[in-house]
């Protein structure tokens, strides 16, 4: 190859590990004193850090990568850099700063809007306790160290020490936020914790993550987030039919979802789902235009929900004291 291919693939070797200056002349078959120079060469554009005595590599938390989009690609980088940006609710300076970035690389009206949503997140109110927790988290999951963490569950005013291995940072589909998932010494296994509820992060010693670990299997029967050992049970959903049906179709809700038409022009939905709790807020939103056909107990919990709004409402009579579904209660 040449001198311009040579550095391009010592940059990328140099961004996944630290090598010696031997190491790498072995790898590209050249001279030692040729890679010597190389790499001062790159060290004059990249930020180099040495591991130890005569080995280096590029500090990839200073590394600035050059992107070539086209379109259609940029759209699709635009619309993730979008929401990002509507999921960041203080002033993250970092977080502005990759937006300003990634709308260099973009072609108009996304590189604008990209600039304008920067300049928004800057405008929010000032948390630097959260973003100096949203950092080291970062840091932990990309260098694998182990995290010391406090942290305070929603349903519990007591908070909570985890020695915590971090294997991945998720965000959720359904809200603005990030959970990061891991092994902790506190609960005995892999569980989900919810960036938000951070109250500190240090960070710890390395550790090796778990080479069976597999987020699509972890979350394969989960409703979002949040895995469980629980055994999946099949949601079952009748919606009605018009909009709701429409509105259902139109997107993938779950990767194990199998919609059928029903003859009235409605439909069944049906995943296997490991905890549906997690479902009932999205359930809730679809008012009277969906029936909980199963499980057992998620419809006796969305049908007791519904008679406590109308105690909260104020409504009575017969009709709702012999309501047994969501359609006879709103009149569908």
């Amino acid at each position: 190859m040449n001198k311009a291919e040579r550095l391009d693939q010592m940059k990328l070797w140099y961004c996944q590990r630290s090598y010696s200056d031997v190491e790498m002349s072995d790898r590209l078959g050249v001279d030692r004193s040729t890679i010597y120079r190389d790499r001062i060469e790159l060290e004059r554009v990249h930020p180099f850090i040495e591991d130890e005595e005569g080995r280096y590599r590029i500090d990839r938390r200073r590394y600035i990568s050059n992107v070539r989009l086209g379109m259609v690609e940029a759209l699709s980088l635009y619309l993730a850099a979008r929401r990002t940006s509507q999921q960041t609710r203080f002033a993250h300076e970092q977080t502005a700063s990759a937006l300003e970035k990634v709308a260099v690389s973009l072609h108009q009206p996304m590189t604008e809007r990209l600039v304008k949503a920067a300049e928004q997140i800057l405008r929010q109110r000032s948390d630097p306790q959260r973003a100096t927790i949203f950092e080291t988290v970062a840091q932990a999951w990309v260098e694998s160290l182990q995290l010391r963490l406090e942290y305070r569950p929603l349903k519990s005013q007591r908070v909570r020490t985890h020695r915590f291995d971090p294997y991945l940072l998720e965000p959720s589909p359904w809200s603005d936020s990030v959970y990061v998932i891991g092994y902790s010494d506190l609960a005995r296994r892999v569980i989900t914790l919810k960036l938000e509820r951070i109250e500190r992060a240090m960070l710890s010693s390395p550790f090796a993550p778990p080479e069976d670990f597999d987020e699509q299997t972890l979350l394969r029967h989960a409703w979002g987030v949040w895995g469980s050992d629980e055994t999946p049970q099949t949601v079952t959903l009748r919606f009605a039919p018009g909009t709701a049906t429409r509105r259902v179709k139109e997107t993938i809700w779950h990767p194990l979802e199998r919609i059928t038409d029903s003859e009235d022009g409605g439909c069944l939905w049906e995943a296997e789902i490991a905890e549906w709790r997690e479902m009932l807020p999205w359930v809730r939103g679809w008012g009277a235009d969906v029936e909980v056909l199963g499980p057992v107990e998620m419809r006796e919990m969305v049908v007791g929900g519904v008679r406590a709004l109308a105690r909260l409402y104020e409504v009575e009579g017969e009709k709702m004291a012999r309501s047994t579904t969501v359609e006879d209660f709103f009149g569908g």
